[in-house]
């Protein structure tokens, strides 16, 4: 879970915000050209520090990460959050040891340290990252059609309080970080590179963004929702495509048979990740680019790139 849609006040302060906003800045801009490798090393020790002196660090693992992808849904851009990401994994092992034996608080923990016997938070790894992304960003995805009225469906307040940005924004920031590092880590940094099969397959294996639903309060229409849902695809393609087709093919068929196997509105033949596929996607990228009226400027432009991307994979193949 995430704190980013409780209404101010409803929890208690996490103690990352502050340090974390401190580093990033409220819009990610200031750190990219002012903070120098020693002031994100120094940075990333302070936070380090903190987990391991805590006497619940999986609890203090949840906060950082919580205010840190935060940081990021709310940030205009994330180069800087990928910078402090490096710092963090430059950090030695640490052992924590202010937990108290025998406690819930011990017992947690052992989900996120080393299992050689050490019990040490191994930094190089991130530790409960990739676990919490995914938390965050289900999250995100399932809230990105919500009007930002505090209270969501539920709510029938039109004077509830509101978000200081709209959830479809913190969920298209959020996939353009996410593809932005799958691309600089080409997979390794903690978000897998199957997120952009599965962006491709939910969205560009879609005929249609008509549905039969009817309309829920607080929440966009589907042809409201659908341009969002390419934008993130094709964002997802471009910058991590790569680092799919790279990636073992034994390695996503021992851990992802099922879905890959699945077969979709565009896609019935259920046989996996092959070329034959990622021309289907490209070539739907190039159709969606090309529909009159379904996209705004700046998102044509990312599904072009997209194609581009895809279509340059398939052609170093036939080489």
């Amino acid at each position: 879970m995430s704190t980013i849609f409780d209404v101010p006040g409803t929890n208690p302060p996490n103690p990352f915000s502050a340090p974390i906003q401190s580093i990033l800045g409220t819009t990610g801009l200031p750190s990219e050209d002012d903070l120098s490798a020693q002031q994100l090393g120094k940075a990333a020790a302070d936070l380090v520090t903190t987990v391991t002196a805590s006497p619940d660090p999986a609890n203090a693992l949840w906060q950082l990460w919580d205010a840190f992808f935060i940081a990021v849904a709310t940030s205009a851009s994330y180069r800087s959050h990928l910078a402090l990401l490096d710092a963090l994994r430059a950090q030695p092992p640490t052992q924590p040891t202010n937990v108290t034996p025998g406690s819930d608080a011990e017992r947690q923990l052992r989900s996120y340290t080393s299992d050689d016997g050490g019990k040490l938070l191994d930094w190089s790894a991130l530790p409960r990252f990739s676990a919490q992304w995914r938390d965050f960003h289900d999250i995100l995805e399932a809230y990105r059609d919500w009007d930002g009225v505090r209270g969501g469906a539920s709510s029938s307040e039109s004077s509830s309080p509101k978000l200081s940005s709209r959830p479809d924004e913190y969920f298209s920031r959020f996939c353009a970080f996410s593809a932005a590092l799958v691309k600089a880590t080409n997979g390794k940094g903690g978000v897998h590179p199957i997120n952009v099969f599965y962006a491709c397959r939910n969205v560009l294996e879609r005929g249609t963004h008509q549905t039969h639903e009817q309309p829920r309060p607080h929440r966009m229409k589907p042809e409201e929702v659908w341009p969002l849902d390419i934008r993130v695809a094709a964002t997802w393609v471009r910058d991590g495509g790569r680092a799919l087709w790279e990636t073992d093919k034994e390695e996503l068929r021992r851990h992802w048979a099922v879905p890959l196997d699945s077969k979709t509105e565009l896609w019935p033949k259920g046989d996996g990740l092959t070329q034959e596929r990622w021309r289907l996607w490209a070539d739907r990228l190039r159709s969606l680019g090309a529909e009159d009226g379904t996209l705004d400027e700046e998102t044509r432009a990312v599904v072009t790139e997209a194609a581009a991307v895809v279509e340059g994979l398939l052609g170093e193949n036939s080489d």
